[in-house]
């Protein structure tokens, strides 16, 4: 299973995209979206169609104003519909700010910018506390740098989440640690 596959309810959902039914199908995705901002610091949406972007990201409060303000003429999910021209199912997935944090600190690990890395990770951490990548991540950088049982603490909490690709991968680092 992907990463993907392994997010929450909340995180990505497939929504029916019907030309012949469309206000029902746009109004179910709005609906939807609207539950994810409930659950959390979403800041964007992507539009996947056979595990591929469709569109560039989309920031939600932007696609939310213009659905609503576009309700009966044309917004960029009505445009998708027409696109695709057929009934067909797409995966809506939203992305987490502290997503977002995470992968800037791998992008700042990876150019040897521990600090910032660190810093970035436990930024993550502030948006989300349980987030089991910005944990993972955030557990190698310490483990590294020779901070062994706080790295010991983050792989464990990473763990707590089985669903989550990044909680045998905790273990594993644990168990290599000794």
């Amino acid at each position: 299973m992907s990463e993907t596959e392994n997010r929450p309810w909340y995180e990505r959902m497939v929504v029916e995209l019907d030309p012949d039914g469309m206000d029902e199908s746009l109004k179910a995705i709005v609906e939807k979206m609207g539950r994810a901002v409930d659950h959390g610091r979403y800041t964007r949406v992507r539009f996947k169609y056979k595990g591929k972007p469709l569109l560039p990201d989309i920031p939600l409060a932007a696609l939310v104003a213009t659905e609503v303000a576009t309700f009966w003429w044309a917004g960029p999910l009505r445009a998708l519909v027409v696109t695709l021209g057929v009934k067909t199912f797409v995966e809506v997935e939203f992305i987490h700010a502290a997503s977002e944090k995470v992968r800037e600190g791998q992008d700042l690990y990876m150019s040897g910018e521990v600090e910032s890395a660190e810093a970035r990770y436990r930024e993550a951490l502030r948006m989300r506390p349980d987030d089991p990548s910005a944990l993972y991540n955030l557990g190698v950088l310490l483990r590294v740098t020779g901070r062994k049982d706080e790295a010991k603490a983050c792989f464990r909490k990473a763990m707590e989440r089985t669903d989550h690709p990044d909680a045998p991968r905790a273990r594993e680092a644990i168990d290599r640690m000794g």
